[in-house]
């Protein structure tokens, strides 16, 4: 069995609308405080924003090659969480880490061909987070998300359901409908 923990959330420095990469030290010392050896673990992250109505994630990202630290504030991942503040007018943003434990209660650290169950919590994640946000940014792993079409189960048309789609929703246990298209943006 496969254990991961959860940590957060942590704030992120800003300046303006843009993540503040000067301040990348301060950060890892929250972290650092919260949880000894957490910024060398491996696991998921997600970047959500804090804002008046609660927290919504925006993208969700996997360090299993190299640590939390070396990875969630790489260039590429700033730009994905400026876009996501961007999207919004005001709001907070913060880190969630899922680290990976060891059988011992360790930190799992990286493998050098990656971790499977990181990659597997990582394709979980983001269809949960797709229900919370259907404008998450990841791109890898949400085509089909999008794309897929089954009544009783994920992305419906508009409409009553039809017998079939209410079998199999009772089946799979899906009340409501379950819609994973983009949807225009809240604030």
């Amino acid at each position: 069995m496969s254990k991961f923990e959860p940590f957060g959330p942590f704030n992120m420095p800003v300046n303006g609308a843009l993540i503040d990469r000067t301040r990348e030290g301060e950060f890892w010392k929250q972290v650092e405080a919260a949880q000894h050896g957490l910024s060398d673990a491996v696991g998921c992250y997600i970047f959500a924003v804090r804002a008046g109505k609660g927290i919504k994630p925006w993208y969700v990202g996997k360090s299993e090659k190299t640590s939390f630290r070396r990875e969630a504030w790489t260039p590429h991942k700033l730009l994905v969480y400026s876009e996501g503040l961007q999207l919004l007018k005001k709001g907070t943003p913060v880190l969630y880490f899922i680290a990976k434990r060891t059988g011992g209660g360790r930190f799992a650290k990286q493998g050098k061909n990656g971790i499977s169950a990181v990659g597997a919590l990582e394709e979980l994640l983001i269809g949960t987070c797709l229900l919370r946000n259907s404008r998450l940014l990841n791109k890898r792993t949400t085509k089909h998300y999008r794309e897929i079409e089954v009544p009783g189960y994920m992305n419906e048309s508009p409409g009553a359901r039809s017998i079939r789609a209410r079998n199999i929703a009772k089946l799979l246990g899906v009340s409501k409908k379950v819609v994973f298209k983009e949807a225009p943006i809240e604030d």
